[in-house]
């Protein structure tokens, strides 16, 4: 049996760290709004462009989805009871298909972001606490 290589042995401490920082990401996201990572991602990738709208392909590029995940996630945020999204077909070519962030995404967003930078200071801060004698 052969060893694991230096390479290989970063890899698996960068993914061992990236499913760490993904599951505490996706459990305070959904415990305190609602939101998955994959939700957020799209919301914070249409607040960055100036317009605050994407091309459905872009969007799904942005996100790391395939084009169906992308559809069915921005459907749900889009939805009545939902509203953080709006899709609109492009003026200049009928197939092109955009998603804007409204304004009550990009309120959600802002209350979600405060939530992320908490969730990972917790975890890449170093902790203050002595121990006791």
């Amino acid at each position: 049996m052969t060893a694991p290589t230096d390479l290989e042995q970063r890899w698996q401490t960068l993914d061992q760290e990236w499913q760490t920082v993904n599951r505490a990401l996706e459990h305070a996201l959904q415990q305190h709004h609602n939101l998955s990572v994959s939700e957020y991602k799209v919301l914070a990738a249409l607040e960055a462009k100036p317009d605050h709208h994407h091309r459905m392909q872009v969007l799904a590029d942005l996100a790391g989805l395939s084009q169906s995940a992308t559809t069915r996630l921005v459907a749900r945020l889009e939805a009545q009871d939902c509203g953080l999204l709006a899709r609109y077909l492009c003026d200049t070519d009928r197939r092109g298909v955009y998603t804007e962030i409204t304004p009550a995404g990009l309120t959600k967003l802002a209350r979600a972001r405060a939530t992320l930078q908490h969730t990972l200071e917790a975890l890449w801060t170093p902790s203050t606490a002595t121990p006791h004698d």
